[in-house]
C-alpha cells in the first residue's frame, strides 16, 4: 500500500471536476461553437457547467459493462505515449491483461482511481497484468463566457505540473503515466467520445476489450482486474481435418 493518500489537483481542465466529494464521475465541458451554460440542468443529474448541446447527456453516463468472450472487439491497435514519446501499445502486450486508466489532473475521482492503480502496479509482475495510466486532458480555448477564455492546460505540459505537485506520490508509486496516441492509436479502439471521467478498460490476454467502467467506485479497480485475471482462455475453435489424398471420382 503506497505511503501517499491523495493527490493535488489543478485549477482547471476540460472535465469539470466533482460537485460533490462522493461524485463517481467528472462530466467533459462541451467548448465547441457554443457559449457555456453555466448551471443547465439534466434531470436526474446535478446539473453543473455544461455546453448547450445533445452531448449533455453522455457528459453524465457512467457504469459498468462485461463482453462475453467471442463478443470482444479487438483494441490491439491503441497506443499509450510515455514522456519520452515511446509507444506502448495493446499488441506489444498480447499475453498479459491490460488496465488501461483514463484520468484527468482536474478530477478528484479520477485522482481516487491513480491511488489505486498506484496501489495494485507493485504486483503486476506477480499475477500477470500490465497498467497504462492515460491522461485524457486537452488544450482547448474557452468559450464565451469571460470566466473561461482563458485556455485549459492539457497534454505534457499540464501533465508535469500535476506530476511536480504530486512529486512524493509518483516517487513512491513509480507508475509511469502516458498520454493516448492519435488516429488508430488513439481511445476512438474503445469509445468514440469520452464525455465523462475515469473510465477503466480492461483488455483480455488476447488484446480484445473485455470490460468497460465508467465512473470510480471504491475497490473498482481490484475487482476489474481479478474477474480478468481468473478468466479461462476462451478454447481454441476446432478446425475440420482435410480430406484424405487420392483419386476424385469421375
Amino acid at each position: 500500500m503506497l505511503a501517499v493518500s491523495g493527490l493535488t489537483l489543478g485549477a482547471q481542465g476540460i472535465y469539470q471536476n466533482a460537485n460533490s466529494p462522493t461524485d463517481a464521475i467528472c462530466p467533459r465541458v462541451e467548448k465547441d461553437k457554443t457559449a457555456l451554460n453555466y448551471g443547465t440542468h439534466v434531470a436526474g443529474t446535478t446539473g453543473g457547467m455544461l455546453g448547450a448541446d445533445s452531448t449533455t447527456k453522455l457528459s453524465y453516463q457512467q457504469g459498468q459493462q462485461f463482453f462475453p468472450q467471442g463478443q470482444r472487439k479487438s483494441v490491439a491497435a491503441f497506443a499509450a505515449y510515455d514522456a519520452k514519446s515511446k509507444p506502448t501499445s495493446i499488441e506489444s502486450l498480447k499475453g498479459k491483461v491490460v488496465l488501461v486508466g483514463l484520468w484527468s489532473t482536474h478530477c478528484d475521482p479520477s485522482a481516487k482511481m491513480l491511488l489505486e492503480l498506484a496501489s495494485l502496479y507493485p504486483k503486476k509482475g506477480q499475477f500477470g497484468f500490465e497498467i497504462l495510466a492515460v491522461n485524457f486532458d486537452e488544450n482547448q480555448q474557452g468559450g464565451g463566457n469571460s470566466r473561461f477564455d482563458s485556455t485549459i492546460e492539457g497534454g505534457w505540459r499540464a501533465i508535469n505540473t500535476f506530476m511536480n505537485k504530486n512529486r512524493q506520490f509518483f516517487e513512491v508509486s513509480k507508475m509511469p503515466v502516458y498520454i493516448p496516441g492519435l488516429g488508430k492509436e488513439g481511445p476512438s479502439n474503445f469509445m468514440d467520445i469520452v464525455h465523462s471521467l475515469p473510465v477503466l478498460f480492461v483488455i483480455d490476454r488476447d488484446g480484445n476489450l473485455a470490460q468497460q467502467h465508467i465512473g470510480y467506485k471504491e475497490g473498482f479497480v481490484g475487482e476489474a482486474i481479478k474477474r480478468a485475471i481468473v478468466e479461462k482462455a476462451q478454447p481454441p475453435v476446432p478446425v475440420a481435418p482435410a480430406p484424405a489424398g487420392g483419386p476424385t471420382p469421375s
